[in-house]
């Protein structure tokens, strides 16, 4: 909720606000997640060594500072190049915490729990984004923008103490073989050396490079080429929220029924079709029916992606496959706001046809991760299945 309170809006107050072009705006968060896909992978193994406990509760008190930073070099215009390292800065340390956290639902639950406790954890993520946004453009209503990054900074402190009372199932050892070190070199190239794993990889970049568009091109093509206001912005993503919050429980009844072997391609098809909807939206009704679209294949997709890789990790080194996943996921973050920034400068002045074509194009990233997940399937059922997990056991499904 914190960080959903400013994150939305930054790449309005760079692009719109200081009057920077998109595509700048593109670099800096290509080099800020950058940042963040080598800190999924250092700690991901990392967390496999020392514990799960130490590098959340720490990472979350450590962000809060450069967030409340932030805010203050945002109240007073600081030049764009101290803001670029204060963003690489906390994205950095957002690494240290997301695939640790993944990889501590998969430590605390059952093989048969993974889908609920994924969408469990989906659930209080998308509680955060359904308040935060909507609270976040009303405050910049009574408030300067850059205030608001105290809220968000106490709302990460508030979620600190809260880290500080779990049971690390992880305990403190040594590391004794080569795997156990922090070498991402060798981290990627024993995922790589898996044919089913780089396909879960290249699923997983392709999901993130058109997911990301979401919270990046979306809130900039809507304010400046559609002309919403912020709390407009604000409003679809709280839809979204609100949407994962109602949908995710009936979500997690059809994986369980159809099996991640159907959900995996099927809900990235639907993701696709999402994208492709915003370019036909002339204004808010147009696109919420484009969110409530993405939502849809959001609640599906998610919980069936992370058990996903909860099934391809070795129990003692999930960390360790939670970066390298988190790695590839951050790399295609990276790249996204990038990506959308060229196509945003290219067609976003060319009227309908341009916006249709713009969006038609982000799309065709998610029919290529459909591909990578139905041949991570085919693969999959080759080898010894999971029905428990993935699907019903009287239908063989993966």
């Amino acid at each position: 909720m914190g960080l959903s309170l400013v994150m939305s809006f930054l790449g309005i107050y760079i692009v719109e606000t200081r009057g920077y072009p998109a595509v700048i705006y593109g670099v800096i968060c290509l080099a800020a997640n950058l940042g963040q896909s080598w800190s999924n992978a250092w700690a991901g193994n990392l967390s496999d060594r020392i514990g799960r406990r130490p590098l959340i509760t720490r990472a979350l008190f450590v962000r809060s500072i450069f967030i409340a930073a932030l805010g203050t070099q945002v109240m007073y215009d600081a030049p764009l190049w101290s803001l670029a390292v204060n963003i690489i800065i906390s994205s950095s340390l957002r690494g240290c915490f997301e695939p640790v956290a993944y990889a501590l639902v998969s430590d605390v639950v059952t093989d048969d729990q993974r889908i609920a406790a994924f969408g469990l954890q989906r659930m209080g993520t998308n509680l955060g984004w359904a308040i935060g946004p909507a609270l976040g453009g009303t405050l910049t209503l009574v408030v300067p923008y850059g205030a608001v990054f105290y809220f968000a900074a106490g709302g990460m402190i508030i979620a600190a103490f809260v880290t500080m009372t779990i049971v690390d199932p992880v305990k403190a050892r040594t590391a004794t073989t080569a795997a156990d070190t922090g070498d991402l070199r060798g981290a990627l190239r024993d995922a790589l050396a898996d044919p089913l794993v780089k396909l879960l990889l290249a699923g997983t970049f392709l999901c993130a490079l058109l997911e990301t568009q979401m919270f990046s091109t979306m809130s900039i093509y809507m304010t400046d080429v559609l002309h919403l206001e912020k709390h407009d912005v604000g409003v679809l993503y709280t839809i979204n929220g609100l949407g994962v919050l109602c949908l995710q429980l009936p979500a997690l009844a059809v994986i369980r029924r159809l099996g991640i072997a159907a959900t995996l391609p099927w809900s990235s098809l639907v993701d696709a079709l999402g994208f492709a909807l915003i370019g036909l939206a002339s204004g808010l009704p147009g696109g919420i029916v484009a969110m409530m679209t993405l939502t849809g294949a959001e609640v599906i997709f998610d919980p069936s992606h992370q058990t996903a890789i909860a099934e391809v990790a070795d129990p003692k080194r999930r960390g360790r496959t939670f970066g390298v996943v988190g790695f590839a996921q951050t790399i295609g973050i990276a790249l996204a706001p990038l990506v959308g920034g060229i196509l945003l400068d290219v067609f976003g002045s060319r009227g309908t046809s341009g916006h249709v074509t713009m969006w038609a194009l982000i799309a065709c990233f998610g029919l290529g991760q459909a591909v990578c997940f139905a041949m991570y399937v085919r693969r999959r059922r080759g080898g010894t299945p999971r029905t428990e997990i993935l699907g019903a056991p009287s239908r063989g499904r993966v």
